[in-house]
């Protein structure tokens, strides 16, 4: 277990540091295609899900983090020392000039040792715990969107509509499917398609929920949250400038009204 917390903890600075490095790098390249920041993106999710270090020519991520010994200073200075066990100052000289004083039969060290909590069993609880209660809290929320979309209507192939929701969105693994609200003009309607079939093409109902899974395994690490969330965000604005590269300049702003009229209405689908 040690050894796993370890593996566990290099990731996840690694990956951190690896977000922050693309955190920066937005700020500056706003102006390029935000399809390329997500790429950035997807570098950030290889190194929360890949265990092995890889060196690059050029990276973000010092040594003592990549090879897992910063993280093993840090879980070996937080283990805790038995009560009563000493530390022997260094000696130098030959190894006749070192002096050992032989431990008393009931040694409180031998003692206090049997009776300290192992503490990478503790550290991997809390860890699997939270993770756990990360898994089920998607596994709720998409069953229970699932539920609410049981009786959405068949309009043509792979596009439902349902009243049960405000926003459409697309669902599904495998077979993905559009879910609209009820009450769209055929303007909107069009819009919004377009903007859902390229998150479709872009793959996105994938790459979001893989995403996710991984972010269950690092829920102690708040910078991957924030990058979650701005992963998220760079995923629409990619969406959107894929729409627009066709449009001209009136349907250009009628696509920015629908979505911004639909986007701000509550119980928005994360």
């Amino acid at each position: 277990m040690e050894g796993f917390c370890c593996t566990l903890l290099s990731m996840s600075l690694a990956a951190a540091l690896t977000a922050l490095g693309v955190m920066v790098a937005r700020l500056f390249l706003y102006k390029l295609p935000r399809a390329l920041i997500c790429g950035l993106w997807l570098v950030v999710l290889f190194r929360m899900a890949c265990p092995v270090s890889v060196s690059l020519p050029v990276g973000l991520v010092p040594q003592g983090v990549a090879d897992g010994s910063i993280a093993q200073f840090v879980l070996s200075s937080s283990r805790p020392l038995p009560s009563g066990a000493q530390v022997a100052p260094p000696t130098g000289g030959t190894p006749e000039g070192r002096q050992t004083a032989p431990a008393p039969e009931d040694s409180p060290s031998e003692m206090t040792v049997a009776e300290t909590p192992h503490w990478p069993a503790i550290a991997f609880g809390v860890w699997a715990a939270g993770a756990a209660v990360a898994a089920l809290w998607g596994v709720v929320t998409y069953c229970r969107l699932r539920k609410r979309i049981d009786d959405a209507v068949l309009l043509s192939e792979h596009i439902y509509e349902t009243d049960q929701i405000d926003s459409p969105f697309v669902l599904g693994f495998f077979r993905p499917r559009i879910y609209l609200p009820v009450g769209l003009t055929e303007q909107e309607r069009r819009y919004v398609l377009l903007h859902e079939q390229a998150h479709i093409r872009r793959r996105d109902y994938l790459t979001k929920p893989l995403a996710y899974v991984a972010l269950c395994f690092h829920w102690f690490n708040p910078v991957l949250w924030l990058s979650y969330h701005l992963f998220g965000r760079d995923i629409e604005t990619a969406t959107d400038q894929a729409v627009i590269r066709s449009f001209g300049r009136t349907d250009t702003a009628g696509y920015a009204v629908a979505l911004l009229h639909l986007g701000h209405k509550p119980g928005f689908p994360q």
